[in-house]
């Protein structure tokens, strides 16, 4: 132990300057440490406090009430285009036409035969018939795209028009 000790006090003076280097690297080290924690609190304080004089924390809760106020509103279209679209399927807006002559005395196709109708092929078949004394219209209802009373073919072929105008048949009720 005498031996450790005669060597530690022989070799004061060169642990001392190595203790003194190491205190140097770490005050070195503190000030480059101190800098770089300096221009992050900078920036940070840049970031929090805009040129506008708003800081980040209005312009999140502003952001904030904006995006619920679109959400409200963005809702609220939802609910009427689901309203809208339930509306749609009522509305008689699948045509077919169809043009004829009814007699062959009788020419110019001024008879016609017109499907009318909507998504669930619920509608009217109207149907005119004109020869050459008198003009016959003719209405047959459409429930589910068929109808109670006979049909012709032109009516018929009407309907089949308004089926390819619709680009899909009948949405079952």
């Amino acid at each position: 132990m005498e031996a450790l000790l005669k060597s530690l006090n022989q070799s004061a003076g060169v642990i001392l300057l190595v203790q003194t280097l190491a205190l140097i690297i770490l005050f070195v080290a503190l000030a480059v440490l101190q800098s770089k924690f300096n221009r992050t609190q900078r920036r940070f304080k840049e970031l929090l406090q805009s040129k506008g004089g708003q800081d980040l924390e209005s312009l999140l809760v502003d952001h904030t009430r904006e995006r619920l106020e679109f959400k409200s509103q963005l809702e609220a279209a939802l609910l009427r285009v689901d309203k809208l679209e339930g509306r749609m399927e009522k509305a008689k807006r699948h045509i077919g036409l169809v043009k004829y002559d009814a007699f062959d005395d009788v020419g110019g196709k001024q008879s016609f035969a017109l499907a009318i109708y909507d998504d669930r092929g619920d509608g009217v078949v109207v149907s005119s018939v004109l020869g050459r004394t008198d003009c016959r219209v003719y209405c047959k209802p459409i429930a589910g795209g068929k109808s109670e009373r006979n049909l012709s073919n032109e009516e018929q072929q009407a309907i089949l028009e308004a089926v390819g105008s619709a680009g899909r048949s009948f949405v079952s009720p």
